[in-house]
């Protein structure tokens, strides 16, 4: 049962990380 939703957050945490890093970048060649 642990398996799932581990799996569930890893996915949930890959997608976080792609969608701040995208904007944490922008952010970053502004400067």
């Amino acid at each position: 049962t642990g398996q799932k939703s581990f799996v569930d957050t890893l996915g949930r945490v890959e997608r976080f990380q792609k969608k701040f890093a995208g904007k944490y970048f922008d952010n970053a060649k502004k400067k």
